[in-house]
């Protein structure tokens, strides 16, 4: 232990990092902003009533036409387009759980 947490071992205060506060500020700001959105019906356009999808799918008047299995053609496999997006998935996981020992290996541990 420190010699600071031992001569005042009630006083376990967290320090805010920048980092920290500037994320937080962001994803406060960020669901304001959403609730502001729904709330006042920004970008939803009058005639395309898709229900519950009308914000995702409201700036794709003939998206019907684009999720048409017609529409995209290739000469792989679908089911080695899948493959491939899911063992790049978890390579991206294995690449996080990497870095992410590698860079808390030299901090301290907080107990």
């Amino acid at each position: 232990m420190s010699a600071e947490r031992q001569a005042a071992p009630h006083k376990a205060v967290k320090k805010w990092k920048i980092g920290s506060v500037i994320s937080l500020l962001i994803l406060i700001v960020s669901v304001v902003t959403a609730i502001y959105i729904m709330a006042n019906g920004l970008g939803l356009i009058d005639s395309l009533d898709f229900g519950a999808g009308a914000y995702y799918y409201a700036d794709i008047p003939a998206f019907q036409r684009f999720v048409n299995s017609n529409a995209y053609t290739s000469e792989t496999p679908m089911w080695v387009i899948i493959a491939l997006f899911l063992i790049w998935g978890w390579l991206m996981y294995r690449l996080w759980v990497w870095a992410d020992r590698k860079f808390k290996s030299g901090t301290p541990s907080e107990e």
